[in-house]
């Protein structure tokens, strides 16, 4: 199940990770956060800003931007980890932090923009 939730994530940002990025560097160049995170899900939910609605035009998900500093405040990431986590963060001008949200899978990938 987790891998075809996964692709179905992959296929998405193959669509819109041009947008994306744009959003990420805003956030970045902005001074709102060095991580920003997106949230998808199948089901809206009070969590970040809605930047693609799934019934609004063609994905299979529903993307929200939010950063990381809202995940450590929710505690889904704790003050412990959080070095650990932005060591993993790798680049966000070159990588999503896509935060997967559904009953069965609630995980970070870090995907290229770029995926062909």
């Amino acid at each position: 199940m987790e891998d075809i939730v996964l692709e179905s994530v992959r296929n998405d940002v193959a669509q819109v990770g041009a947008d994306l990025k744009l959003i990420a560097e805003r956030v970045i160049d902005e001074g709102i956060s060095d991580y920003p995170v997106f949230v998808v899900t199948q089901e809206p939910v009070d969590f970040g800003r809605m930047i693609f609605d799934r019934d609004e035009i063609s994905l299979n998900w529903f993307f929200q931007a939010t950063i990381l500093e809202d995940f450590v405040k929710r505690d889904l990431v704790t003050r412990e980890h959080l070095g650990e986590f932005q060591a993993a963060f790798d680049d966000p001008r070159e990588r999503a932090c896509i935060f997967v949200l559904t009953p069965e899978v609630q995980q970070f990938v870090f995907l290229p923009y770029d995926i062909a």
